[in-house]
């Protein structure tokens, strides 16, 4: 059996959490692709761990951070999985921790053993969700013990999210008050990824919720909603992103994607 439950943050952590996410799995083994999304995962496997299948497997580590991925991944999940999931704003994670979410050959980032181990091996002994949920918030607020107050990087990145399938990029980052250079090398450290490589990755993750809700693929609307310049545009960037054509994804069972891609509940 494998479960997958969401759990919406609340008013004490959403400075930097966008929600939290429980899979559990059973004796079984799942494949499937996870989408790149918009934002970063903090992992806590208390059991076994999944495996990235690629030209090798390459198994995850117990507890890491995923950086925004600029292309899909296949993933393995076996045996008896029990793992908690943080989903939050990167800008804000990279900055109050400190850490560099540059991508990496494993496609997880390393996180201070001295500072997230002890945390691991709290929450391994919760069975409880909503008891691991209050001790990570009390965790985030025991480092940041002051109001969030976001920089420049933290407002572009808001930008792009927002705005991704209204502008251009040049017509967001106009008035950032970086040189271009400075804001990219800086803003992939903070995210792992470009600015324009976030607002692809925006522009297909709303083409994929308006397909969803519309139950159909209109190239034409498509195009005009996600502000691409023809059809030809939409279909590579959504290829090079997803590793697919809009029409076949869109046209095979994409149930077990949306599960380990944050995206729906289910149970199988």
């Amino acid at each position: 059996m494998f479960n997958v439950d969401f759990f919406e943050n609340n008013i004490n952590n959403k400075w930097l959490i966008r929600q939290f996410e429980l899979f559990r799995l059973n004796e079984s083994f799942i494949a499937e692709k996870f989408v790149p999304r918009p934002d970063i995962s903090i992992m806590f496997h208390f059991r076994d761990t999944p495996f990235i299948l690629e030209d090798n497997e390459i198994q995850l580590e117990p507890f890491f951070a995923t950086p925004i991925l600029s292309k899909s991944l296949s993933l393995n999940l076996y045996g008896e999985l029990d793992t908690f999931i943080v989903v939050c704003k990167p800008t804000v994670f990279s900055r109050i921790f400190d850490v560099n979410l540059s991508p990496v050959p494993k496609h997880g980032i390393a996180l201070s053993e001295n500072i997230f181990y002890p945390l691991w091996v709290a929450l391994s002994k919760m069975n409880d969700i909503k008891e691991r949920i209050n001790y990570f918030t009390n965790f985030i607020n025991s480092i940041q013990k002051t109001e969030y107050i976001p920089d420049a990087i933290d407002k572009l990145y808001d930008k792009i999210i927002n705005n991704s399938t209204k502008n251009l990029l040049k017509d967001i980052i106009i008035d950032c008050p970086i040189c271009q250079r400075t804001l990219e090398r800086n803003f992939i450290k903070r995210t792992g990824v470009t600015p324009k490589m976030l607002m692809r990755i925006v522009r297909v993750d709303y083409l994929w919720t308006k397909i969803n809700l519309e139950k159909a693929v209109d190239y034409q609307d498509l195009i005009f909603d996600g502000h691409y310049f023809d059809q030809a545009h939409l279909i590579k960037d959504f290829q090079s992103i997803i590793g697919e054509t809009p029409g076949y994804f869109f046209n095979r069972n994409l149930n077990i994607i949306k599960m380990f891609s944050g995206r729906i509940e289910g149970r199988l």
